[in-house]
């Protein structure tokens, strides 16, 4: 069997692996639907959060991905946080729901809303979706974010905008530090490596090890006001360095 058959049976598996896991939690998904008055939100996305969870382990099973975890023991025993991680592929999500147990939102570009089966859990979750040529749209979406920590929600965010592959860590824009800023949360700096291997580096699931790296949280309410106005620079700086680790260490391997 060649590359790229070996692909296409993965991709399969893949597909297989998804739809019929999607299918079987659905009516799960559906009692804790988000808005169900039967139970509070936090009680639903606690429970959704859950089965999200059994989805992504699957999934990452069933891509043979091998995933590395550096860091966990920084993970906070309970939030509400915001957690910050560089974007390098889908399978960040994946990577990131599998090891994380706090019931995260997620604030995501537009386009994942239109994206199917991902927006399912997403919408039942409450995810938070930005129109980037929305400035006022944002600033709306940003408002809803600091709103949903002051509740006890923790949020992910991928501050680059968009996925980069490659050992490539673009900037990280300031917009999304608010969250932490407003609500004096601590971030957890999160650096990943590898996702974008497993899917979009071939467009087809191929088998790779994933690390993710987690960095100590920065606690923003003991940061000076000079600190605050270069925070996107500091957790930028932070992520270079957890990522630079997993270089390193593989490169021992």
């Amino acid at each position: 069997m060649n590359k790229r058959e070996n692909i296409l049976l993965n991709d399969i598996r893949m597909l297989w692996t998804m739809g019929s896991t999607h299918l079987m939690l659905s009516k799960k998904r559906n009692e804790y639907a988000y808005g169900n008055k039967k139970y509070s939100i936090r009680k639903s996305r606690e429970e959704i959060y859950k089965q999200m969870q059994l989805l992504c382990k699957k999934m990452i099973k069933s891509a043979k991905m091998d995933l590395q975890v550096m860091g966990k023991e920084n993970l906070p025993k309970e939030g509400p946080v915001l957690y910050v991680a560089n974007h390098k592929g889908i399978f960040d999500i994946v990577s990131l729901v599998s090891t994380i147990d706090d019931p995260c939102i997620y604030i995501a570009k537009k386009e994942v809303g239109n994206m199917m089966l991902i927006n399912t859990w997403f919408d039942a979750l409450g995810a938070i979706y930005i129109d980037r040529e929305d400035k006022r749209g944002t600033i709306e979406k940003i408002i809803k974010g600091i709103d949903e920590i002051k509740q006890g929600q923790s949020i992910v965010v991928f501050p680059e905008g968009t996925r980069v592959s490659g050992n490539e860590i673009k900037e990280f824009k300031g917009g999304v530090f608010k969250l932490a800023i407003k609500t004096g949360v601590p971030i957890v700096p999160i650096a990943i490596h590898n996702t974008h291997k497993v899917f979009e580096e071939k467009r087809g699931i191929q088998t790779t090890r994933v690390t993710l790296n987690i960095g100590k949280p920065i606690e923003v309410k003991d940061l000076s006001k000079e600190d605050i106005k270069v925070l996107p620079k500091l957790t930028e700086d932070i992520v270079r360095e957890l990522f630079a680790e997993i270089i390193n260490q593989s490169q021992l391997k």
